[in-house]
């Protein structure tokens, strides 16, 4: 028995007694209608920026449907996490689909077998378990994007920056020193783009030099403190490009930079003295001003709001005993699993995206 299915064991028998971190869309009456359209979804953590415009968009498409949503926030803890859908399978008496992004994708494993036990559609969505645990339940499906494609067009964005501002190269020795903030080691997401990021400018021709690649988990906070404590080591002068597995890291550099008088809003163009380009993927809110301001030189749209439209599709068509298709879903599904494209922005087609 693995060790995550140890673990299931252990807390299933308690889970009705577990106090599941709820996050209600409104007001939240004192008992669930059992005969209304209700839906569990299950978020790694709420912290994450990303996830939470994905449950805002989430909560929006329910309500314009009349369905209502139970929201539990695991934060970034596995056994709460799994504690939670136990929970949450004891009161779900007419077989509603449930919704999980996972902690991590072996939560993802389990949470499929309690589904798959339970007679209860699955659909998960940003952290894709592996395709042989997919297809092992007809039920369980897979709503998100091709990691890699995202770290490809950021390798677009950054060469077409640096053709049009050569200047970027500040010391002119023909390659660009670059930081790489990651995301969490575990993440399928992390290796992928970046990993597609550096391949995909080596295969052009462009010379790289790594500077730092540091892992600061998704979050805004670490990767303002790993930027600083670059600074603080007066390494800033060798960087020209920070590149960051998401938005909320580039956030957090971009504050880091503007605290040592960089990247400050509308610097002339052509001016590298106090700027280094930087990168992003999701195409948040807060970066895209980033964009039109001139902090940020692109992002890449990690479409939350078409991932929640798609999720709910499903959603719905298990409510009324649907088939699935693709003219139904708006995307081609290949083995349950929808791949939402991405799209490359910089201030060019901003106007599109927002």
């Amino acid at each position: 028995m693995s060790r995550v299915s140890k673990l299931f064991t252990a807390v299933a028998a308690a889970a009705t007694l577990a106090c599941a971190a709820v996050v209600p869309t409104q007001a939240a009456p004192a008992a669930i209608d059992a005969n209304s359209n209700s839906i569990s979804v299950f978020y790694y953590s709420l912290n994450d920026l990303f996830i939470n415009q994905l449950s805002a968009a989430l909560q929006d498409r329910a309500l314009a449907n009349g369905i209502k949503l139970r929201q539990y926030d695991a934060n970034d803890d596995l056994m709460r996490q799994i504690s939670q859908i136990q929970s949450a399978l004891v009161i779900n008496k007419d077989g509603a689909p449930i919704l999980v992004n996972p902690v991590d994708t072996q939560n993802g494993v389990a949470a499929l077998r309690a589904a798959r036990q339970n007679k209860v559609p699955i659909v998960f969505f940003n952290r894709k378990p592996s395709d042989e645990a997919l297809s092992s339940y007809e039920d369980a499906w897979y709503v998100g994007s091709n990691p890699a494609n995202s770290g490809y067009y950021q390798a677009e964005i950054v060469m077409d920056y640096f053709k049009a501002h050569p200047e970027a190269d500040r010391n002119k020795d023909g390659v660009i020193s670059y930081v790489m903030l990651k995301g969490e080691p575990s993440h399928q997401d992390t290796s992928l783009r970046s990993n597609t990021f550096v391949r995909t400018l080596l295969e052009d021709g462009v010379k790289l030099k790594p500077i730092a690649s540091v892992n600061a988990n998704w979050s805004q906070n670490r990767a303002q403190n790993e930027i600083s404590t670059l600074a603080d080591r007066g390494q800033l002068e060798q960087i020209e490009l920070i590149v960051s597995n998401n938005d909320a890291m580039a956030l957090g550099a971009i504050n880091a930079l503007q605290a040592e008088g960089y990247n400050i809003p509308n610097t002339p163009a052509g001016d590298h003295s106090k700027y280094i380009p930087v990168v992003g993927i999701d195409a948040l809110p807060q970066a895209l001003d980033a964009v039109e301001r001139g902090t940020m030189i692109g992002t890449v749209l990690n479409d939350y709001t078409a991932v929640a439209d798609v999720m709910m599709r499903i959603t719905e068509a298990y409510l009324n005993g649907e088939q699935i298709t693709d003219e139904v879903l708006g995307y081609t599904t290949h083995e349950h699993i929808i791949d939402v494209p991405y799209v490359k922005v910089t201030n060019e087609n901003i106007s599109e995206v927002r």
